[in-house]
C-alpha cells in the first residue's frame, strides 16, 4: 500500500503552487485545559515550548509576524505558496469576532495562500464554524482539529477532556461548512496497542478527514507524562514497533488520508524519550520497507 503524501494533498488544495511551506504564526491565545476553564494542568504528554517555533510570540502581532518571517521564508522559497499556521496551543479559543480580528492580517496579505488553524473539537463553536467557512470563501482554510486517539478511555487518562463524540461532531459540522479537516494522532500512548491504532485510522478515514499527523509518543520535560515516565508507569514503543503501527495505519488509511508526518521533533533540551523520534529519514524508510514487504 502507498501512502499520499502531505505535499499531494496540499496540490489539491492551492494548484496554482508546485509547493506550499507553512509559516507558524502565534494568534495569543490559551487553552480551555490550560486556562481553567476545563483544567490547568493541560494534556499529560503537552509542552508548547516542545513542537511550537513560535510558542515566544504571543504579544507580537500576527501582522508583525508577518513582516518578519515572509521575506525569510521568501528567500529560501521564492515560488512556494505561503500556508499561514496558527500552530500553538489552541487557535479558535477566543469569541468569533476576536478571531476575525486575528485572523485578517494574514486573510489580507497577498503574500499568503491560505490559512491552516490548529485547533481542539471543543473549541469550534457555531459561530466560529460560520467565520472560518466566510474566511473559506477568500482563500482556503485547513482545520487542524486535534484527537490524538479514538479511544475515550486514553483520551481521559491523558486529560484531555474532550471524548471522541465531541471530535467527530466538530468535523462533521466543519465539512457540512465546506472546511478542510485535517488531524494529528499519538501512536504509543499508555495502554494502546496495534488494535488502538488501527481503529483509530479507521475513524479517522470514515470521517472523511482529508490529512494526518503521526506522532510517536514522545516525553519532554516539563509534562505529566515525563513524571509518569520517570516512575516507570509504562513503556514507549520502541523504534520497530513505532514503524509497524505507522504502516498498519497507512494501511488501514487505504490511500484515503494524506499522511503530513511519521516523527515528531523536540528541542534536544526538552526530549527525554526516544532518543529516535526526530529521525524522519530513517523512519520513512523503515515504513516504507515495511510497506513494501507486505506488497511483495
Amino acid at each position: 500500500m502507498d501512502y499520499v503524501p502531505y505535499k499531494e494533498f496540499l496540490k489539491k488544495v492551492f494548484p496554482k503552487y508546485k509547493r506550499v511551506r507553512k509559516l507558524p504564526l502565534h494568534g495569543g491565545m490559551s487553552c480551555p485545559n490550560l486556562d481553567g476553564t476545563k483544567g490547568y494542568s493541560g494534556c499529560t504528554y503537552c509542552n508548547n515550548q516542545s513542537f511550537s517555533p513560535v510558542f515566544d510570540q504571543a504579544k507580537v502581532s500576527v501582522a508583525t509576524q508577518l513582516a518578519e518571517s515572509i521575506p525569510v521564508l521568501r528567500k529560501k522559497y521564492p515560488d512556494a505558496g505561503i500556508l499561514a499556521y496558527f500552530q500553538p496551543y489552541t487557535n479558535t479559543y477566543a469569541p468569533a469576532a476576536e478571531l476575525k480580528e486575528i485572523y485578517l492580517p494574514a486573510l489580507r496579505n497577498p503574500e499568503i495562500a491560505g490559512i491552516a488553524i490548529g485547533t481542539r473539537p471543543d473549541c469550534l463553536p457555531f459561530d466560529v464554524v460560520e467565520l472560518l467557512a466566510e474566511m473559506n470563501a477568500v482563500k482556503p482554510i485547513i482545520v487542524e482539529v486535534g484527537l490524538q486517539t479514538s479511544n475515550d478511555q486514553t483520551l481521559n487518562a491523558i486529560n484531555r477532556r474532550h471524548t471522541f463524540a465531541e471530535f467527530e461532531n466538530a468535523v462533521q459540522r466543519l465539512h457540512q461548512a465546506g472546511l478542510t479537516v485535517t488531524t494529528h494522532l499519538i501512536i504509543g500512548l499508555p495502554g494502546e496497542t496495534m488494535k488502538d491504532f488501527v481503529r483509530t485510522a479507521h475513524e479517522v478515514k470514515r470521517l472523511k478527514i482529508s490529512a494526518a499527523k503521526l506522532h510517536p509518543l514522545h516525553i519532554v520535560c516539563g509534562t505529566q507524562m515525563a513524571q509518569d515516565y520517570a516512575n516507570g508507569e509504562f513503556e514507549l514503543l520502541s523504534f520497530e514497533d513505532y514503524c509497524k503501527a505507522v504502516a498498519a495505519m497507512i494501511t488501514e488509511f487505504n490511500g484515503k488520508v494524506a499522511v503530513e508526518r511519521f516523527s515528531g521533533e523536540s528541542p534536544d533540551e526538552l526530549l527525554i524519550a526516544p532518543d529516535w523520534c526526530g529521525e524522519r529519514e530513517k523512519i520513512v524508510a523503515e515504513v516504507e520497507r515495511i510497506l513494501q514487504q507486505q506488497k511483495a
